[in-house]
């Protein structure tokens, strides 16, 4: 079955960059047309209209080129082959996506891993595209052939490339099971959140059970946590969605009795205090399966539904700071998720994991009110193929 996946990456010298890892070096271009092509990795490669006698050459000269216009070095692609086709098929693909990218004018290097290791069983292709500028006749700036730099251009390009895969593997007869498509999931109407890529490596680590070292400078986002982690609480989350799905559509809804009858139904405002906090005593209300015994702080007031008021404050683990995190800036800082946007993404999954399971797992307060276990609550929970193995 086709899957797609569709990487983008750009060298320029242009001062304007929104980011240093796009800033191009000398050299740069070369090193990654030797890495691409090597004879290990590539069972076929593809060279059409290119400046140079070499790839070396050919690097040199676009890397000169684009210092001179202070612009683009080349524009970079990796695409996912599908694995049902055969090896003839997947050139031709390779080829139909450079040819009308390139629109026939622009040169470009495209080589194909699938045929070691693990590039057998997730082939792709490496393009590499140089930009030629074509002088439109009037007195303004040549017209780029390319066009990466406009607006869209990215999400136009995949869906070129999704266009041409889905028309030449029908014409081959794969039929729609082999079909890609470009959008997102929201863009589908699908809920379901999509899951980081890991890479062959680190899923190999996490098969052999080794531990992926955190990065200081990530710390912020993943809270030391690696992104076979952050898959398996997504994957998590996507199973109690699919549930949460199955019990609506049976017309089991997942709020209170009569939250659907007005009349039945007590305002909840008068219950609620400025912070959102539940006022009165508690009682009955289920202990949220992320609690802890264990204190975290003097001025963290905890659950408001302990029974006694001596009890040492609680607070859920996932918002615990290390001693490595002090100086990071705090998650809910508005400034900061206005400003740079940034996600904190691992605690985001986590806290959405604990609401889910709440909702889903809690028994009937009327037939059962027996208050579910955090080891009922964890055998219940859907476990990852690589956590079965090593349970």
């Amino acid at each position: 079955m086709a899957l797609f996946s569709f990487k983008h990456s750009v060298r320029t010298f242009s001062e304007k960059r929104t980011a240093d890892a796009r800033q191009a070096e000398h050299g740069q271009t070369a090193a990654h047309l030797r890495y691409i092509t090597r004879q290990q990795a590539a069972r076929c490669v593809l060279r059409e209209r290119l400046a140079g006698k070499t790839d070396a050459e050919t690097g040199t000269l676009a890397e000169q080129e684009a210092e001179r216009r202070k612009g683009r070095v080349c524009e970079r692609f990796i695409l996912a082959l599908p694995v049902e086709a055969t090896p003839d098929q997947r050139a031709a693909l390779v080829k139909e996506f450079c040819e009308t990218f390139t629109q026939g004018v622009a040169g470009y290097v495209a080589a194909i891993h699938d045929q070691t290791g693990n590039d057998i069983a997730n082939p792709h292709a490496h393009v590499v595209a140089f930009d030629v500028q074509v002088k439109t006749g009037g007195r303004g700036r040549p017209r780029s052939t390319l066009g990466m730099a406009r607006k869209n251009a990215v999400e136009t390009t995949a869906a070129q490339w999704a266009s041409i895969h889905n028309r030449m593997m029908d014409a081959w007869g794969y039929g729609q099971d082999s079909h890609i498509t470009h959008l997102s999931f929201a863009a589908r109407g699908i809920d379901r959140i999509p899951q980081i890529h890991e890479g062959a490596a680190s899923r190999k680590m996490a098969g052999h059970g080794d531990k992926i070292a955190p990065k200081a400078e990530w710390h912020h986002i993943d809270q030391g946590h690696s992104r076979a982690d952050a898959n398996a609480v997504i994957r998590e989350i996507n199973s109690m969605k699919e549930m949460q799905n199955e019990q609506t559509e049976h017309g089991n809804r997942l709020g209170r009795p009569h939250d659907d009858d007005r009349a039945q139904r007590r305002d909840r405002r008068q219950d609620v205090g400025t912070h959102g906090v539940s006022r009165g005593s508690g009682v009955g209300s289920p202990t949220p399966p992320f609690a802890s015994a264990e204190p975290v702080g003097e001025d963290l007031r905890g659950d408001q539904n302990t029974a006694s008021a001596d009890a040492p404050a609680v607070f859920p683990p996932f918002f615990v700071r290390s001693a490595a995190a002090e100086n990071a800036p705090s998650p809910f800082d508005r400034r900061i998720l206005r400003g740079s946007r940034i996600r904190w993404v691992y605690r985001e999954l986590v806290m959405l994991r604990d609401t889910l399971r709440a909702r889903l797992f809690r028994r009937d307060p009327e037939n059962d009110p027996t208050p579910m276990t955090a080891a009922q609550i964890e055998s219940m929970r859907p476990r990852s193929r690589i956590q079965q193995h090593y349970r």
